[in-house]
């Protein structure tokens, strides 16, 4: 089987992390696979922030809790406190540009690139959406600057990043009638 497509079936989401960073120069190529991804007439509607600071994510993931806990979206009291960012040691935030019209499908594209390069190099990730729930409240512009996220640009989807701390549980089985062959 091509070793692509083998990594693109393979590929697994990681929800438990080791604390260990996956190294400097694994974790700019991944980037740079996202910057490569398609986009809507080469356009690159984007912004990439490599985040380190587990302290950034952990503030944005309790923002995202709070408002999660607001609406009744996560376990009342005495239940745990969901970790937006599974533990991972870092992240890749991906911004989109607010003018451009295909901004969140491109974004979409440049993280599913990193996560399939993440898995070919032997680094887990997990593809999260959730975290946006930060950027709607009073912390959003905080974030934002704490991020590098230029004027003009949102968060759209993160990339969690470092090595599974357990093994991974069989995948869910795929659809099958969900293709038609006209």
């Amino acid at each position: 089987m091509n070793e692509t497509v083998k990594n693109i079936l393979e590929r697994r989401s990681v929800r438990s992390y080791m604390s260990v960073l996956p190294p400097e120069d694994d974790v700019m190529q991944i980037v740079e696979c996202g910057r490569f991804a398609a986009t809507a007439m080469g356009r690159q509607p984007w912004f990439f922030s490599v985040v380190y600071d587990r302290a950034l994510l952990d503030d944005i993931s309790a923002e995202c809790a709070e408002a999660m806990l607001k609406d009744g979206s996560v376990p009342p009291a005495g239940g745990e406190m969901p970790d937006t960012f599974r533990g991972a040691p870092m992240a890749v935030i991906v911004s989109a540009d607010d003018t451009e019209k295909f901004g969140d499908v491109d974004c979409a594209n440049a993280t599913q690139n990193m996560a399939v390069a993440a898995w070919s190099m032997g680094i887990g990730s997990c593809y999260i959406a959730s975290f946006r729930r930060a950027f709607e409240g009073e912390r959003a512009q905080e974030f934002k600057t704490r991020l590098g996220v230029p004027l003009g640009f949102t968060p759209r989807f993160a990339l969690s990043l470092g090595y599974a701390a357990s093994p991974l549980p069989p995948r869910k089985e795929r659809t099958e009638d969900r293709v038609e062959i006209i």
